[in-house]
């Protein structure tokens, strides 16, 4: 999985305010070892983003790369404009993921429920679309899957899960969503997965197609 859209952290006031800082020896433990890339010295007036921190950000041309290196399938995750989904088919990478990083890399990002039917539309059954980002019962699992969504992706449950009681926790999050998600499909008629449809989410289509 690469992310596509964040060269930059976003503006985290919630973290600034609670003085969130990694402690002491954790950190990304596929890049140790490694240095960041140099920042080149500025002239007055340019910016340490946009003259020097963006020129290291990741092009399309990278995504190419990489798969040529890898036999794993490559997903991008971030993709939030049908474009992008449709350059991400023609660059033939794996799959999506219809995430706006729980609005805290650009807090006026378009929802990932608003996104992902015309991501999906875009991708045109060329590749796995999955969604994260608001997942928090199985109804939620269901809204998705009907949108369009081949997968959801699950984060902050999981974290509250293992915080609170470790694996066993992780499960148990697991198990209430299957089971959510199980009863939501028996309330509202779908025998399997296939079955949800965005006419699940309109009451008046719904109305329509019962006669």
């Amino acid at each position: 999985m690469l992310t596509v859209d964040a060269p930059s952290s976003g503006v985290r006031d919630r973290e600034r305010r609670a003085g969130f800082r990694l402690p002491p020896g954790v950190g990304p433990v596929n890049l140790t070892g490694r240095q960041a890339p140099a920042i080149p010295p500025l002239q007055p007036g340019q910016s340490v983003l946009f003259d020097a921190l963006l020129h290291h950000a990741p092009t399309w041309d990278d995504i190419a790369w990489l798969q040529s290196i890898t036999r794993l399938p490559v997903l991008l995750k971030g993709v939030l404009h049908p474009s992008d989904a449709r350059q991400a088919v023609a660059v033939g990478a794996a799959g999506l993921i219809v995430s706006n990083h729980g609005g805290r890399t650009l807090d006026t990002a378009p929802a990932t429920a608003s996104a992902l039917p015309r991501v999906v539309q875009a991708a045109g059954g060329a590749m796995p679309v999955l969604v994260d980002g608001g997942i928090r019962r199985g109804t939620d699992i269901l809204k998705a899957m009907a949108l369009g969504a081949s997968a959801v992706l699950v984060g902050r449950p999981a974290v509250w899960g293992l915080a609170h009681a470790g694996a066993a926790g992780v499960a148990h999050v697991l198990r209430l969503l299957r089971d959510e998600l199980e009863i939501a499909m028996a309330l509202t008629g779908c025998a399997t997965l296939a079955e949800a449809s965005p006419a699940l989410l309109d009451a008046d289509a719904i109305a329509d197609s019962r006669g």
